[in-house]
């Protein structure tokens, strides 16, 4: 008899195979191993130094439940258990607490571990964490000595208007030291970032030409929009690059032959030939390349053929950003706000869920047309497990229309849907109050509250008048606490209500992209700095599809802005289809501004303006140093400047061009850096430039081996710092069980190095979390040894079981916590 599999048939049994599932668990299945034999090597050090202090070792055991197999050698059983996730020790006089009769039963026992001095017990205590150290050392000595691939500490690549960026950091700087500390790798960089002191500066000590420079960068603190994002410090650079792609943006084709592809190797970009040597700095040049792009590409169906040079073109992601003291909503180019593109769907996440991608344009959201980045994100925020719809237009073209559901952003900020704005000088009384609702959402936790647009607010949670600021901090940060606010109708009427803000939404998914292919006006911003926009000006309403500037044909947000840039200091003729389709004309003036006056466009560098390389910035933090070249401290300045004339100003035409000096006559109509707001990014991602970090010798290699170890300890003890003091790290950033073997289970598929490297970095943190002085921990039981040796006399059981309650309980919370976190990271 014969039978015949339908290809998903056949397709579930190959997956269900024994070997399929094999290869599917074998990495987690060693990382289970390496746990257990680090937990064992802890317990060794206890019943190695129980041994030698003359204390009897009733059981070894080596995993935890039934006994599988075991035998007994002396008086002590060695034990291996079902349950292979470490192992413990048993020692005489070293019950359970709950056991009182048993306990006292060994107290004249000379072998008993109570029986034994306490500087003994000590020793006997602190073994395990020893030899967690000292196998930590072990297996750092093994990974030097044959070699590991790390992620190099040159820089390639600095966020627009990040902290690095207004520091002066720049791409190709290579990273010698953070704070004083030497960093080998990139993981460290970010590593002391995170970990440096909260809202202080931290000095980059970095080789740029051959010489050393210290560089002072302030640094930020992110609260993430995903629910699997994690409070960090950053400042924004990215590491060294290849010439390799290893990744392209959502706007790119790859069937087509003249757009890049994964695995294409950059050779040539603008005439300049691509080395390994010079790849950081060439690469970075893609973004504003105006000549041509060239690869090297293996033929698929020919692998062992040469790769074919072709030629290629690499639209670059253009990034606007607002114009200051506008507020997020205010995007745009003289005005102009285009539409927002999603650049990174979590596959896990709602977004994806709902079937949005990578590349969809938004079209409507949230039953508003053509939204800006704030609206969108203001909807999900204020929408949590409430339906959305949405339309886009799919990078195909296609129209798509659907709703999504965001879920509850657990690491979120709280929200009351609604928005609350300053009040004008202009109608503000002197000590009166500063922030009214400019918009209460239908149906949202402010409207059932009793709150209006247009109410002004008297005071939030205690704070009489409170500015914007304070109102944002009292909501953001208080979910699912009561808070009273107090406000004036627009009848005059004064009335307190009380409200309980809740977690905002999230549909893991990032909107960062600007449309650059559809040069459709999302809306106009009225004012820019206190005056009327070019496009408020040129009467350009939202919806307009712009075709073209004097003429000439413009299809893309970046053709329009060069052409805007060229003709600046004039007015132009905007050809553009209104929201009906039918042609109009409008006249729009463009401005001068730094960049247009010195003839150079966005990709500029601006060195120092007048002599001056920094300004004192009045920010919401109080008055920083910010380099002249961000656009805040390029307006700051210009503005103190106006009236002289021929003014210098030092500047660099790209990134890696030779300093220049221009001179500028300074107007109040140029002080506003618009093309300054306009930024370019590489549309595709490289591989990483790695280096083998392997020691010279034996001895060098244990060198760099109690290096890490310290370093690990070290940084363990500083997140524990930040998390319980500061705050600047959550437990949602601490991985458990969960975290442990996904982590542990990619490293072993990396292969062994990666493994045994991230083993030790286990054996280190175990070191550490061990020797807290909570109790169930042996830190636990080493402060009721230093209390005995203090006072002469054991602390009392009963304090002992107490304490000893308490802290099962606590760690049971944070292990249940911490397990939950790993869960919704891993799997939503």
């Amino acid at each position: 008899m014969h039978s015949l599999l339908t290809q998903p048939e056949a397709c579930l049994i190959a997956q269900w195979s024994p070997l399929a599932v094999w290869q599917s668990i074998w990495p987690y299945v060693l990382m289970l191993i390496g746990f257990s034999l680090i937990v064992c090597v802890h317990e060794l050090g206890h019943f190695a130094l129980a041994k030698w202090a003359g204390v009897r070792v009733d059981k070894f055991a080596v995993g935890f439940g039934r006994e599988l197999f075991g035998f007994t050698k002396g008086e002590t059983r060695y034990s291996f258990n079902v349950l292979p996730l470490g192992g413990y020790v048993k020692m005489l006089g070293q019950e359970d607490f709950d056991d009182k009769a048993k306990e006292l039963q060994f107290k004249d026992d000379p072998r008993s571990f109570v029986n034994k001095p306490v500087g003994r017990r000590m020793a006997i205590v602190s073994a395990g964490v020893a030899m967690n150290v000292l196998f930590a050392c072990l297996l750092f000595m093994i990974v030097f000595l044959i070699g590991m691939q790390a992620v190099g500490t040159r820089i390639a690549f600095i966020e627009p208007d990040s902290p690095a960026d207004r520091a002066g950091l720049l791409p190709g700087d290579e990273i010698m030291k953070i704070n004083g500390e030497n960093v080998l790798e990139f993981n460290e960089v970010r590593l002391a970032v995170m970990l440096a002191p909260l809202h202080e500066p931290i000095e980059f000590i970095v080789e740029r030409g051959g010489d050393l420079k210290s560089i002072q960068v302030e640094p930020e603190y992110t609260i993430p929009e995903s629910t699997r994002g994690i409070r960090r410090q950053i400042v924004g650079i990215a590491p060294g690059a290849t010439r390799e792609i290893v990744d392209v943006g959502p706007e790119i084709d790859q069937s087509r032959p003249d757009r890049p592809h994964v695995g294409d190797l950059i050779v040539e970009v603008d005439g300049i030939e691509v080395t390994d040597n010079n790849a950081s700095e060439v690469i970075n040049a893609l973004v504003y390349a105006k000549g041509d792009v060239y690869v090297e590409r293996i033929d698929p169906k020919d692998p062992d053929a040469p790769g074919q040079r072709v030629r290629v073109d690499i639209p670059p992601i253009l990034t606007i950003f607002p114009s200051e003291g506008n507020g997020a909503s205010e995007v745009s180019v003289l005005g102009l706000r285009p539409l927002v593109r999603l650049n990174l769907v979590d596959s896990r996440g709602r977004a994806h869920l709902a079937g949005l991608e990578p590349g969809d344009t938004v079209l409507s959201w949230d039953d508003t047309p053509y939204p800006s980045k704030a609206a969108i994100t203001r909807a999900i925020q204020d929408c949590p497990e409430r339906d959305i719809h949405f339309k886009v237009r799919k990078p195909s073209g296609g129209i798509f229309e659907g709703f999504v559901r965001p879920k509850r952003n657990r690491r979120g900020d709280a929200t009351i849907q609604a928005i609350w704005k300053r009040i004008d000088d202009k109608n503000r009384t002197e000590g009166g109050p500063r922030a009214f609702f400019a918009e209460v959402r239908r149906s949202g936790k402010a409207r059932r509250a009793g709150f209006e647009t247009g109410d002004v607010i008297l005071s939030c949670r205690g704070v009489v008048n409170p500015s914007v600021t304070e109102v944002n901090g009292a909501i953001r940060t208080n979910a699912g606490r009561q808070i009273a606010i107090t406000v004036r109708k627009t009848d005059g009427r004064k009335i307190t209500k009380w409200v309980r803000p809740e977690r905002s939404g999230s549909i893991d998914a990032r909107y960062n992209l600007v449309a650059d292919d559809v040069l459709r006006v999302g809306g106009i911003v009225e004012t820019i700095h206190g005056r009327p926009s070019p496009a408020a000006q040129a009467g350009i309403q939202p919806g307009a599809l712009i075709t073209a500037v004097n003429g000439r044909r413009v299809s893309r947000w970046r053709e329009l802005t060069e052409a805007l840039r060229e003709n600046a200091g004039s007015t132009v003729e905007l050809a553009y289809l209104d929201s009906d389709n039918q042609s109009r004309t409008a006249v729009f003036p463009v401005p001068h501004c730094l960049r247009t006056l010195l003839g150079a466009g966005p990709e500029a560098r601006i060195v120092s303006i007048d002599g001056r390389k920094t300004v004192m910035l009045p920010t919401s933090r109080g008055i920083e140093e910010a380099a002249v070249g961000y656009r805040k401290a390029t307006r700051f300045l210009l503005t103190e400047l106006i009236g002289r004339t021929h003014v210098p100003v030092e500047y660099r035409a790209n990134p890696l061009a030779e300093i220049q000096i221009g001179y500028i006559d300074v107007s109040e109509d140029v002080v506003d850096p618009w093309l300054g707001r306009i930024a370019f990014s590489a549309n595709v991602d490289v591989a990483l430039v790695t280096k083998l970090l392997k020691g010279d010798n034996a001895f060098d290699a244990v060198r760099i081996g109690v290096h890490k170890t310290y370093y690990f300890i070290l940084n363990v003890y500083k997140i524990l710092q930040r998390m319980i003091f500061t705050r600047s790290v959550g437990l949602d950033s601490v991985s458990g069980p969960l975290g442990i073997i996904d982590i542990g289970g990619r490293m072993a598929r990396s292969g062994l190095v990666d493994l045994i490297f991230f083993m030790a970095i286990i054996s280190a943190n175990l070191a550490v979390i061990n020797f807290l002085p909570l109790p169930i921990f042996d830190g636990g039981l080493m402060v009721f040894l230093l209390i005995e040796k203090i006072k002469g006399s054991p602390v009392s059981l009963r304090v002992q079981v107490a304490t000893q309650m308490i802290g099962l309980f606590l760690i049971i919370g944070a292990f249940l916590y911490i397990t939950f976190n790993d869960a919704m990271r891993l799997w939503g």
